[in-house]
């Protein structure tokens, strides 16, 4: 679907691709929402811009600025939910001194309708006005994922306190892995806006390059925010391997304790056998079997009273998690 607005009024109005040739570009922005071959093919021909280069990317994060002589492309890309995927939309954005052409997704329609709300109603909008509040819009959408990623983070680290399981440890390497293909996108995002900041003024006019002081700091402020995210990530993955550890060196200790006194109890047992056995006696005593039966029964349940009583069959996990995480907080 194409859409035609014009950038003087504000207007807008739905093109069929046979009518393309006819308009007159003059401060306008052609929309195309999920177009077709013969819609690109139309927009191609008209703006003298190779069909290629309107094409959205198939796959990856595509994030690149071409200047040309008469036009500029701009690759961008819109995050879908980071914390359910890592994958994004592109968004292609052609302009000059006289048209503007972006071609998106319709999903992300919602972008566009606000950045139509955001042009002036007085005056005309240059088409790189245009672009700067397109891209300064998803630049602004990401905080929203950052109010999801922060969320999140804190739902982990609750979790890491409170229990370890291999699922918390899938999920925490599940959500490093997309901070940083987050990340990684917010790096290639701000050095493009830098290389629009520091354009030509055949590119884009001064007063336009001076907004995006703006947006460029905002992705700063993003990366670092990022950066943050994944240092507390970073934290969690000690925090789980210290408790782990820690109940394994409990549970061996629990096992040593148990081994030294059972091994005790057997060398008192077998005691007499060993001196009957030295002096070359046969039999040692008239012992009833009853009495052998409750000294086996007593040594096995009077050892394992006491260690019980001394809780070191058993650890409490959830006072061992707190003092990890007290001392990782400490530090």
């Amino acid at each position: 679907m194409i859409y035609a607005v014009n950038l003087g009024d504000n207007t807008e109005a739905a093109v069929s691709f046979q009518d393309v040739d006819t308009l007159t570009l003059n401060n306008d922005w052609l929309q195309l929402t999920d177009p077709t071959d013969r819609e690109l093919e139309a927009v191609a021909k008209k703006t003298a811009i190779p069909k290629h280069l309107l094409e959205l990317p198939k796959a990856g994060v595509t994030v690149n600025l071409r200047l040309e002589d008469e036009f500029t492309i701009i690759n961008f890309v819109i995050p879908q939910d980071v914390v359910a995927t890592k994958e994004v939309d592109p968004i292609v954005m052609a302009f000059s001194k006289s048209f503007l052409v972006t071609v998106t997704k319709k999903v992300h329609s919602q972008i566009l309708t606000t950045v139509k709300e955001r042009m002036s109603k007085t005056k005309i909008d240059p088409p790189g006005m245009v672009t700067y509040l397109i891209i300064d819009e998803i630049v602004s959408s990401h905080f929203v994922h950052m109010e999801k990623l922060e969320d999140l983070t804190s739902k982990i680290e609750e979790e890491v306190v409170e229990k370890t399981s291999p699922e918390t440890l899938k999920r925490i390497f599940k959500l490093k892995s997309k901070l940083i293909s987050f990340n990684k996108m917010l790096w290639y995002e701000r050095g493009l806006i830098f290389n629009l900041k520091t354009c030509s003024d055949g590119c884009m006019a001064t007063k336009t390059r001076e907004l995006f002081n703006t947006t460029h700091e905002d992705l700063t402020r993003q990366i670092d925010i990022v950066e943050t995210y994944r240092e507390i990530i970073s934290d969690a993955i000690n925090v789980y391997l210290s408790a782990v550890s820690n109940k394994i060196n409990f549970s061996i200790k629990s096992l040593t304790v148990v081994i030294f006194y059972l091994t005790i109890i057997t060398t008192v047992t077998s005691f007499p056998n060993t001196v009957a056995t030295f002096f070359g006696i046969s039999q040692f005593g008239q012992s009833h079997i009853l009495i052998v039966a409750v000294s086996l029964l007593l040594s096995i349940i009077l050892p394992f009273l006491w260690l019980w009583r001394r809780r070191w069959l058993k650890y409490d996990e959830t006072e061992i998690l707190k003092r990890e995480a007290y001392t990782t907080n400490g530090n």
